[in-house]
């Protein structure tokens, strides 16, 4: 089959969103919305408001589906602000922990890794390793960071940047790779920084990191089921009913966030979304019914 289907002008698109049932108060701020907000991005928010395939509900408004669309838009903004506090955390316990237990460039040192870390998983690719090393190198290219370019004049001998740099450098992508290459008893480590057991750490930072680029690309957050699913560990004490849905990746961030900062108030916020945008159907997004009652929201004794 070939794909047959023409380009539409705005008003065309404008014209086509009210022939299939959609009440539209004000025909030029809609036009301005569909010229701000492509329209193939917005259909992924008509879904909740839709009765077949191609007709919303009776009473649908343009006004309910931009709601929809900006609060997914505020969800965005504050799981990055939590994420951002995870990773910056993250990157100090992994550059002190190897720094200390292997000097300036642990990072290039092969014996800190996992033996499956330096082997090819299949012919012609590189190890895990080798393609650690290339990423950060295209990584320092691509950042053209000043205190990298001040080092390399400095140190013209060395052919590697200290882990205190490199770890900079790295993306939340490459980060991870490389947490998940190291021997285990180093994961043990760092992971027990977060009170969390290895397994459910590694894959904690797997999931964030696709979250952050999730989130970084503007992509749909809202009722979005997660590639990866988070690993929970044995007899935790939150309720989460579904591990592929984004108020797992919430209850996770409050648990790290808890240990990371002080007086962390992204528990308010998180919370104050929702009492912002009461409309909002939970249950696509993996919430149990009550879960304002439940730990972490309700903040316990210490």
């Amino acid at each position: 089959m070939k794909f047959t289907k023409p380009a539409l002008s705005y008003e065309r698109q404008l014209a086509l969103l009210k022939e299939r049932g959609l009440i539209v108060e004000r025909d030029q701020e809609a036009l301005t919305c569909l010229k701000r907000v492509s329209y193939y991005r917005l259909s992924g928010y008509f879904l909740p408001f839709k009765d077949t395939k191609d007709h919303f509900r009776d009473g649908t408004t343009l006004d309910q589906v931009i709601a929809l669309y900006e609060f997914d838009t505020k969800l965005r903004i504050i799981f990055l602000q939590a994420i951002e506090r995870v990773e910056v955390a993250f990157r100090t316990a992994i550059t002190y922990e190897l720094a200390h237990a292997c000097g300036p460039f642990a990072h290039t040192n092969q014996n800190i890794y996992s033996s499956w870390f330096l082997k090819s998983m299949s012919i012609g690719k590189p190890s895990g390793f080798e393609e650690l090393m290339t990423n950060l190198a295209k990584e320092e290219k691509r950042a053209k960071e000043q205190f990298a370019k001040n080092y390399r004049a400095k140190y013209t001998s060395e052919q590697h940047l200290p882990i205190w740099m490199a770890t900079e450098l790295m993306s939340f992508g490459t980060l991870s790779m490389m947490f998940s290459g190291l021997r285990s008893a180093t994961k043990t480590k760092i992971a027990a920084h977060y009170k969390l057991p290895e397994t459910p750490f590694k894959n904690w930072i797997h999931v964030l990191a696709t979250i952050r680029n999730c989130c970084a690309h503007h992509s749909r957050l809202w009722n979005r089921q997660l590639g990866v699913k988070a690993v929970i560990p044995h007899r935790w004490k939150y309720t989460v009913p579904f591990a592929d849905r984004i108020y797992c990746v919430a209850v996770m961030l409050q648990h790290l966030l808890e240990v990371i900062v002080i007086q962390s108030t992204w528990r308010e916020g998180f919370i104050g979304l929702f009492d912002q945008h009461p409309e909002i159907d939970t249950t696509s997004m993996g919430f149990p019914a009550n879960w304002r009652d439940l730990p972490p929201w309700v903040k316990q004794a210490r």
